[in-house]
């Protein structure tokens, strides 16, 4: 009848967003993360020390031999030597958080949640991990040391080495390989679809399978390790896909610190 059109609600422009979408944001996992990097990075500091040595993750010793291939020393930027990665990791969320124009808005309730969601995800490795062999058994090589050393630490030590492992090695295996070669399959070979990311992450799977330790203490091979190892890869690429690399790395830790506490009791 000749009246003025009217225009969309807002609402249908400026949506709100989903706790699914939220918990994938480069900010909100930098929060959530936090807490970890720096219970690892002021454990190596101060609980695993030893003497003149300090007990590291593998893959965030890896990562610190990554910078010092490039030129890139610790001591030039009047950084710890152990702290490059926390700040490397640090510094591309940051990016990731800016180039990607997301919200500088932090829901806390988000945070919580993330770390429920990551205690509820881990909860189905354990009895998987407990019924093909001890929980503990498998994690060892890959915190620094073997099963005799990481059983000599306490509580908060091992807490300190699970927050390390989640962190690093999804770093190392879901952000930079698996991430990695699927932008390679997607993006530049053109290979749409779910296949593209199923490929990279069954090989993220199994690089992170090999990376551990596959040998029991007489030296022979122990299959049931393996498929452990490439069933827990499988299940955080899986994660890293659908829910982003926080609910993955925090799973992660929360699977190695729950199996660390019961193989302390074993």
């Amino acid at each position: 009848m000749g009246g003025r059109a009217r225009r969309p609600a807002a609402t249908l422009i400026f949506r709100k967003k989903s706790y699914a979408e939220l918990s994938r944001a480069p900010l909100p996992t930098l929060f959530f993360l936090l807490p970890l990097i720096v219970i690892y990075e002021f454990g190596l500091m101060v609980w695993l020390r030893r003497g003149d040595a300090t007990l590291v993750n593998k893959a965030h010793g890896g990562i610190v031999g990554f910078f010092r291939l490039f030129g890139v020393r610790a001591e030039d930027l009047g950084l710890p030597l152990l702290a490059l990665p926390a700040v490397g990791l640090v510094l591309t969320l940051l990016a990731w958080q800016v180039i990607g124009k997301f919200s500088w808005r932090v829901h806390w309730k988000t945070i919580g949640c993330m770390g429920v969601e990551s205690f509820a995800f881990a909860a189905p490795l354990l009895p998987l991990g407990l019924l093909m062999g001890r929980a503990g058994a498998a994690l060892m090589a890959s915190m620094g040391g073997d099963a005799e050393s990481i059983r000599g630490l306490d509580a908060l030590q091992r807490a300190t080495m699970a927050a390390g492992a989640g962190v690093y090695e999804e770093l190392v295996f879901r952000m930079v390989i698996m991430g990695g070669l699927h932008m390679l399959l997607s993006d530049v070979g053109g290979w749409k679809g779910a296949g593209g990311w199923v490929v990279a992450m069954l090989v993220s799977a199994l690089l992170f399978a090999l990376y551990h330790p596959l040998r029991g203490v007489e030296g022979a091979f122990e299959w049931w390790r393996f498929y452990f190892l490439l069933m827990g890869g499988a299940w955080f690429g899986s994660l890293y896909h659908w829910r982003g690399f926080g609910i993955a790395a925090g799973t992660h830790a929360a699977y190695d610190f729950t199996a660390l506490l019961l193989w302390q009791g074993s």
